[in-house]
């Protein structure tokens, strides 16, 4: 895919990425008399959490029912946004040794040049 390209899709996903990774979690309350703290096959949920780091530390947001698929889409831009940031990465990693290996043959010319 053509570099312009890859910028493109990565705009595109910037607008509506969300950096993290999706969890569905069930858990149990605080109610002490509710049935989910007799019954661990009866706990609340899952319910979705968006998880990321921040200054090293795991945090989670909770991701109510009816906004379930405007995260999920949130999350796929990340991941979109991070496989063409890592496609545009790896042309830049060929363009420079390409660049190492131009310079390299520019400098064996020249030493042979000046021996001659």
């Amino acid at each position: 895919m053509s570099r312009q390209r890859l910028i493109n899709r990565l705009l595109q996903a910037t607008e509506s990425m969300v950096q993290g990774g999706l969890s569905e979690t069930s858990r149990r309350c605080g109610n002490p008399n509710c049935i989910c703290h007799r019954d661990p096959d009866r706990l609340h949920g899952p319910n979705l959490y968006i998880t990321y780091r921040v200054d090293g530390k795991g945090r989670s947001l909770y991701v109510p029912p009816d906004h379930v698929p405007s995260a999920r889409k949130a999350q796929q831009c990340w991941a979109s946004f991070w496989e063409t940031g890592c496609a545009i990465a790896a042309l830049n990693r060929e363009k420079l040794q390409r660049q190492f290996q131009r310079d390299r043959r520019a400098r064996k010319n020249r030493r042979q040049e000046r021996a001659s």
